[in-house]
C-alpha cells in the first residue's frame, strides 16, 4: 500500500470514535478487546506527550467529545497505576514543569 493509498489520520480517528461511541451506546463493550484498547490509548498518549514536549498547546479532547469528569478521573487513575506514579509525584512534577499545560500564562485571554 502506497502512502497515498493509506487512510488519513482524520478518517481513522473519525472511524474509531464512531465505533467506540456505538459500542458504548449499544452496550457492546465486550467486543472491544482490552489489549487493543490499551494499545490504541497508549499510542494516542505518546503522540500527545511528544507534541506537548515540542511546545505545542495540544488539547486532549476534541470538540463535542462528551468526556466527563468521571471519565477523566477513571482514565487518570488507570494511567497512574499502570506506570506506578503516585498522585503526589505527579503534583510535584507539574509544579516543576510547564510541559503539557494548555492554559499557561502566555495563552490566557487578557
Amino acid at each position: 500500500m502506497s502512502h497515498s493509498d493509506e487512510p488519513s489520520f482524520t478518517s481513522l480517528t473519525s472511524e474509531l470514535s464512531a465505533r467506540c461511541l456505538d459500542a458504548i451506546e449499544a452496550g457492546r463493550l465486550d467486543e472491544i478487546p482490552n489489549e487493543e484498547l490499551g494499545q490504541a490509548f497508549a499510542s494516542i498518549v505518546r503522540v500527545l506527550a511528544a507534541k506537548a514536549q515540542l511546545g505545542e498547546a495540544v488539547r486532549p479532547f476534541g470538540r463535542n467529545s462528551g468526556v466527563t469528569t468521571t471519565d477523566v478521573a477513571i482514565g487518570c487513575t488507570a494511567m497512574l497505576e499502570a506506570v506506578n506514579l503516585a498522585l503526589f509525584e505527579l503534583g510535584a512534577w507539574q509544579s516543576m514543569s510547564n510541559v503539557g499545560r494548555v492554559n499557561s500564562l502566555s495563552e490566557r485571554a487578557p
